[in-house]
């Protein structure tokens, strides 16, 4: 609910969104005190189809307080959480303090897997099995868009397979083109990598 830029559209919203959970509450307290007309078969009169008869038993108890208890539930949830409009609510939370939060214990949990692989050479990682792993999973998140899954390329987008380099092979070169671009070809695309040993790690 960031994207506000004027203060009318959140509360707006806010007002919206309360007027919509406490008009169900009073759609429920009105209907509660409404008590029908039945007849002395417990029907409301109603017949449909020549035999089909409405009869007048009340809402069960346990629907009605479960229906209570997602309202009471929805307001507390408004009152922690972000909901009404641009109130950030009590506790804080946003989608992206959560999403750096998942990224930095990833990264901590992956650092002593990357630091083995950094203390080798490049030339020496296509013999290690797991670095060929995380390779493909890095290339398919980050290149596989363009290039192509088996890295074949396509119409306007280079085969890496081969050992044909528009910009040169060595990984200093790559890493150029991932951090940099090439005008016409490739956009620069280290913001979008990541850190520089992520960009590193991509080249590599």
């Amino acid at each position: 609910m960031s994207d506000f830029t004027n203060g009318f559209w959140s509360i707006y919203v806010a007002a919206l969104t309360l007027l919509s959970i406490l008009g169900c509450l009073l759609l429920l307290w009105l209907t509660a005190r409404k008590k029908g007309v039945s007849r002395s078969d417990n029907t409301t009169g109603h017949v449909w189809d020549g035999d089909l008869r409405e009869m007048n038993n009340p809402m069960p108890r346990w629907w009605m307080w479960l229906f209570v208890l997602s309202i009471v539930f929805s307001l507390g949830y408004l009152v922690a959480y972000p909901g009404l409009g641009s109130f950030k609510g009590q506790l804080g939370w946003s989608t992206q303090s959560e999403y750096a939060a998942e990224t930095a214990q990833a990264q901590k949990e992956l650092a002593p897997l990357y630091a083995g692989f950094t203390a080798k050479k490049v030339e020496e990682l296509p013999s290690d099995p797991q670095a060929m792993a995380v390779g493909e999973r890095l290339f398919m998140n980050n290149c596989a868009q363009c290039h192509g899954s088996d890295a074949r390329g396509g119409k306007g987008f280079p085969n890496l397979t081969d050992a044909d380099w528009l910009h040169g092979g060595a990984p200093d070169k790559i890493a150029e083109t991932l951090k940099q671009g090439r005008r016409g070809q490739m956009p620069a695309l280290g913001a979008a990598v990541g850190t520089a040993d992520d960009v590193k790690n991509v080249a590599n």
